[in-house]
């Protein structure tokens, strides 16, 4: 049973998909998360409950947010299912669904966007050519960075893979590690570019979930292990 280094803190979650296609998920975490100071939180949701349209790209943002696990009933553009899934759960609702990433959901929405009053509560970091899209289509604009993944060094258990959600998870991971000789999935194109300025990754998850990328990253494996 291939070992495939888990790299998120959300390893309960995570691991869960990597055993379903016969991988073994190890939990090596290279992330921390740091929310923002609490007038940026509270500025955030301000402008959330007088937005027309919140992004939002991750089930992360969404507990930062609303910690207490429910939130108001705002009209939302999801990226993923997993998050959509999220927003349903806690009271918000799903208006417009992107699949493969930010930048799928800008484009789904573009009417929309194009008059609408937007604001995105995201982490620290998100993909720049995306937030510059948004910025362009919108009618109006308001970003807002309400937490950021810190990189911390993994443990040393041996893996035959390592899987990674966030471009501070690889600057973790080589705080101690390397990629070198390891097969590399990615999620999403940020992570993916942080990967390939040491070496191409093996695997890119069709969507962003770590159920995509498991599934992906089996597939792969078959072929070439």
């Amino acid at each position: 049973m291939t070992r495939v280094a888990v790299t998120t803190d959300r390893f309960t979650e995570a691991a869960v998909a990597f055993a379903r296609v016969g991988l073994k998920p190890v939990s090596l975490p290279c992330i921390r998360v740091q929310a923002a100071d609490e007038g940026v939180l509270a500025q955030a949701r301000e402008a959330a409950s007088i937005a027309d349209l919140v992004l939002i790209s991750s089930v992360r943002t969404l507990e930062v947010l609303w910690p207490n696990g429910s939130m108001p009933a705002l009209e939302v553009g999801a990226v993923g299912e997993r998050t959509a899934a999220a927003v349903k759960a806690r009271g918000g609702r799903v208006v417009l669904l992107g699949r493969s990433g930010l930048a799928d959901l800008v484009e789904r929405g573009a009417d929309r966007l194009a008059s609408s009053r937007i604001v995105f509560p995201h982490a620290a970091g998100s993909d720049p050519v995306a937030l510059e899209l948004l910025s362009e289509r919108t009618f109006d604009f308001r970003a807002f960075e309400v937490y950021r993944s810190v990189p911390v060094a993994p443990g040393p258990a041996p893996v035959r893979a390592a899987v990674f959600a966030s471009p501070s998870a690889v600057e973790g991971w080589l705080l101690s590690r390397s990629v070198d000789g390891l097969v590399i999935g990615v999620i999403g194109p940020t992570t993916r570019k942080a990967v390939a300025r040491y070496r191409p990754p093996d695997v890119m998850a069709p969507q962003p979930s770590h159920h995509s990328l498991a599934q992906a990253l089996a597939s792969y494996l078959e072929v070439t292990v």
